[in-house]
């Protein structure tokens, strides 16, 4: 099942802690196995930390992005690759970024062959990342395209991070939320603890927040 959220800042914001604590306990409800958090800093420096286990168990780690402008998350429900295997656990990377996905890719191994990819984890979900990085075009077209190969008859939801953007696209129902306040926009696969104006990102609809370039 899994669950995603995320965080992107408006103007010169950062994060708020409490916010991002409660959006992370509510995710939990749908990947209890292991987590992971990968953010852009106010120095635009990008950083990555997965670990397995419960998120409501380390939830003062959170604090590491405590300066964060932009921010993906994941809480696994592990079911390609064992997640005591940390290379398993998410964000996988993507050309120079980092990925979460929400879904099963059924058919990732048909993928890895047509696409001549070479994948390091046993996740399905490292084919997202591989995808992107094989791809030419715009980011967020890579973006979009990596979706359309991976999703197949399955919901899909992927958050994708760089140091200058935040992507987010959902295909075939599977559910994700935005928040948006004065200050910054909170992205989540479940909407119960989203501040501000909530909406639903529409099924097959891809965003992208930040510099496009």
């Amino acid at each position: 099942m899994c669950g995603v959220f995320g965080f992107v800042a408006k103007e010169d914001n950062t994060i708020s802690l409490d916010i991002i604590r409660e959006v992370a306990e509510v995710t939990m409800t749908r990947g209890p196995h292991a987590w992971g958090i990968a953010w852009v800093d106010r120095k635009r420096k990008l950083h990555m930390f997965k670990q397995s286990g419960q998120i409501v168990d380390s939830l003062g780690l959170l604090a590491m992005a405590k300066d964060a402008t932009m921010l993906i998350g994941h809480c696994r429900w592990a079911t390609h690759g064992d997640y005591r295997n940390n290379l398993n656990n998410h964000p996988h990377p993507a050309d120079g970024g980092w990925i979460v996905h929400n879904g099963m890719i059924h058919h990732y191994k048909e993928i890895i062959d047509q696409h001549d990819l070479h994948p390091m984890t046993e996740c399905d979900s490292e084919v997202l990342g591989l995808l992107i990085e094989r791809a030419n075009g715009k980011l967020i077209d890579r973006c979009g395209q990596a979706v359309q190969v991976s999703r197949g008859r399955s919901p899909l939801v992927m958050l994708g991070l760089w140091k200058d953007r935040l992507v987010a696209a959902r295909a075939n129902g599977q559910p994700l939320h935005i928040g948006e306040t004065g200050k910054s926009y909170y992205i989540a696969s479940l909407p119960g603890a989203l501040p501000g104006q909530i909406k639903s990102v529409k099924d097959g609809e891809v965003l992208e927040f930040g510099d496009a370039k």
